[in-house]
């Protein structure tokens, strides 16, 4: 009897963990397409420019496609994402994520947006100059 419970322990440990469950996404997959709006604020000029991610559809894997604009007012940087198609679009139960190419190569030829759930704000971020980023909770 003690090796049968044995075994059964052992095959218990065995089971995959997808049949455990996932976490849910951060954004729920039915809900596409939807636009997710925030902003940003230049490390630099203290600026605040908007932010617009529009989800056309997201895979149960949490791969999602759609379109972003991005605009700095900053002039001499001039790094913008009008209408630029996600490249690589990711959204897990702690983190979303969406790269684009940027309009000004010479500026910025990748625009990255990496976001986790927040404090004051649905889900935030920062850029890697230190840029303030945000985006708030769906409607």
């Amino acid at each position: 009897m003690r090796r049968a419970s044995m075994l059964i322990c052992l095959a218990l440990l065995a089971v995959p963990l997808v049949t455990m469950g996932q976490a849910p996404l951060l954004i729920n997959p039915d809900k596409a397409p939807l636009t997710l709006k925030g902003g940003w604020i230049h490390h630099k000029t203290g600026q605040r420019s908007d932010l617009v991610i529009r989800i056309e559809a997201i895979q149960p894997d949490g791969t999602f496609t759609g379109r972003l604009d991005y605009f700095n007012v900053f002039p001499a940087a001039a790094c913008k994402a009008i209408d630029a198609p996600i490249k690589e679009g990711k959204v897990t139960d702690k983190m979303f994520k969406a790269v684009v190419e940027g309009q000004n190569p010479g500026a910025c030829p990748l625009i990255a947006i990496v976001l986790r759930p927040g404090g004051e704000k649905w889900l935030e971020g920062q850029s890697k100059y230190g840029d303030k980023t945000w985006l708030d909770a769906p409607k």
